[in-house]
């Protein structure tokens, strides 16, 4: 059988009958695009390491959609494909990942319309936001993004191999440490 003639259906995936694995793949693509990037640029990827591990990413999940593997939760196996990808690239150039580098404009108000004074409160919000991130742990800024991104407790727990208590009470921790340390 010719791959372009499978179906969506037919490498596991509940779209709609009839759907091509092109048509089921850009689907799949333009759902959890924004999602992955933003996962990425909150963990410290620069935005060309972003778009390249996206890319590989994407294409991973294009073979094995195309072979047939039964995908349970597309956006689930793409956040493992992307952290994999992330933990290789930084072995290869011997970086460490800064979940320190907060990036800036996730904080920046998007209005230009306001008065000074509101615009310098919400920088300084903005830099205390920073700074408390800045001391949480890897484990603690990982688990929060992925919530942030919609994840389940569940999700986040099998993701990592971890129970979903031990996910609860980390993304607790760091939930009051960054209300301590942004209300101070």
């Amino acid at each position: 059988m010719n791959p372009a003639d499978l179906t969506v259906r037919d490498c596991g995936l509940a779209f709609s009958k009839g759907t091509t694995l092109e048509e089921g793949f850009q689907n799949l693509y333009d759902q959890h695009y924004a999602s992955c990037y933003r996962f990425l640029a909150m963990t410290g990827s620069s935005p060309d390491d972003a778009l390249e591990l996206l890319q590989e990413a994407f294409l991973r999940l294009y073979e094995s959609l195309r072979d047939g593997v039964r995908l349970e939760n597309p956006r689930n196996w793409l956040f493992r494909v992307l952290q994999r990808l992330r933990v290789d690239e930084f072995r290869r150039s011997s970086r460490i990942s800064s979940y320190a580098e907060f990036p800036e404009d996730l904080c920046e108000a998007s209005e230009n319309s306001l008065n000074p004074e509101t615009h310098l409160l919400h920088r300084e919000r903005a830099e205390r936001l920073r700074s408390a991130v800045g001391q949480l742990t890897a484990t603690q800024y990982q688990y929060l993004v992925l919530r942030a991104e919609g994840l389940k407790f569940r999700e986040i727990a099998d993701l990592h191999g971890v129970a979903i208590a031990s996910v609860f009470e980390t993304c607790g921790r760091a939930l009051r440490k960054l209300g301590k340390l942004t209300n101070a």
